[in-house]
This record gives structure tokens, sequence and C-alpha cells, in this order.
């Protein structure tokens, strides 16, 4: 009963408070990103815009917070201004580009394609991150196997975001074959919605039998999924 009573309070909270975040804590953190060139801004992807929503009531608090994607910087010093006092990491698979040197957050040299570096990295780092942002290389194996190795060491509550989820729409990165992230996310859609599945009713014209008959990290893990333009934020149970 007091996990239902949990779930209640949390679903409450998120109904409430998703897309209410005033415009002012919006323009704040858009001039942030502004300022340090991050493309998260308004003048570009205008990812801040979800941000605000979701980022808000955690910003002075010392969360664990990775970001996947440095190039030259400017996510870094965007972040270290807005989250004051979290534990800041970042992760690319080179350093060639970086132009900003950081006395605060930890840079970790990891390809976010592969599975073994992704798992050492945990081991590093500790894991149990509140926020994970893959603005990486945005392909689909970069995006698709990020996720699997990463979100089960995403604390409760916490939230997985992947951006520019365009890409999965252009030519010659997985739209001809359908293997791309969109329909990962979309696979993933059925797994937060296996308890219908799993009843005398279930269409297997639509649902693969094996779907209703294994229960995976994703259908007890998965919260919600919140999509935007070109980015999707999923929050864990």
């Amino acid at each position: 009963m007091y996990k239902v009573y949990l779930s209640m309070l949390v679903y409450l909270f998120l109904f409430f408070t998703e897309g209410c975040a005033s415009q002012e804590e919006y323009q704040y953190l858009d001039a942030l990103a502004v300022k340090a060139g991050a493309d998260k801004g308004s003048f570009y992807h205008n990812y801040t815009d979800v941000y605000a929503k979701y980022f808000a009531s955690l910003k002075e608090k010392p969360i664990k917070f990775l970001e996947i994607g440095i190039y030259q910087g400017a996510s870094v010093k965007l972040w270290e201004e807005y989250f004051k006092n979290a534990d800041l990491h970042f992760m690319d698979i080179t350093f060639q580009e970086v132009r900003y040197s950081s006395n605060r957050s930890h840079y970790h040299l990891c390809n976010q394609e592969s599975s073994k570096e992704l798992q050492s990295f945990i081991a590093t780092s500790g894991g149990n991150f509140d926020i994970i942002i893959d603005d990486g290389g945005h392909t689909m194996n970069q995006q698709i196997t990020s996720f699997r190795e990463l979100f089960p060491h995403l604390k409760s509550g916490g939230m997985y975001i992947i951006e520019d989820l365009h890409t999965s729409y252009w030519d010659g990165w997985g739209s001809d074959s359908g293997q791309n992230t969109i329909a990962f996310l979309k696979s993933l859609i059925d797994e937060v919605n296996f308890v219908g599945m799993c009843t005398t009713r279930a269409s297997h014209l639509v649902i693969a039998p094996s779907i209703a008959t294994e229960l995976n990290i994703y259908r007890e893990k998965i919260y919600s999924m919140h999509f935007y333009d070109s980015l999707v934020v999923i929050i864990k149970r």
C-alpha cells in the first residue's frame, strides 16, 4: 500500500510540475546556454525550454550528473553555472576538440558505443547518476548502446535524456533499415505498457509472445517517457 501511495505522489508531482516552469527560469537557463555558446539554447535547438521544466528543482542540489559529448566544452560551462553544487561528469571519445579545461568537472575518455568501455566508466565513476544526457555522436548504435549500458546506473527518479533524435530520420543513419533510435524507443513504449499485454486479451498479431512473458529491466524500471522535438526524457521508477 505504501508503494502505491508513493507512486501516486510521484505521479501527481510530475503531472502538476511538468510544463509548469516559470518563464523566468527558462530565460535564466537559456541566457546561460547562449553565454556558454551551447547549442541547447534558443539560438539553435532550444532544449533549454524543456530542461527548465525538469531541472529547476534540482539546480541547487548536490546531484550527480553525466553528459555524453564534450566537443569544445560549451555544455560544460553551461552546467557548471547552472548546477552549482553538482558532481559533474562529461564523456567523449576524444579530447582533441576541447577548448575549455575545467578545474571542477570530471572528463572521461570513453567510446559510447563500446559496452566494455562504458562498463569500465561505470566502475571508475561509481554510476548512480541523477541525470544522464546523451549529446554524443548521435549515431544509432551510440545512442542505443549507451542507453542499454547506462540506464541501469541511473538513480530511482532519475532522468535519462537523448538529444537530437532527428538523426534517426537522416539518410544513411538508420532510417532506411528501421534499426534506429526512434524504432528502439517505440519498442520501449511496448515495454512500459506490458501489463496490458500480459492478459488473455493480448493480440499476438500486434505483440510478440516474448513481450508478454519475459519481464525485463525496462518494464520494471521505466516510470514514464516524454517526447519533445528531437528529444526524449525517460524517467526511472
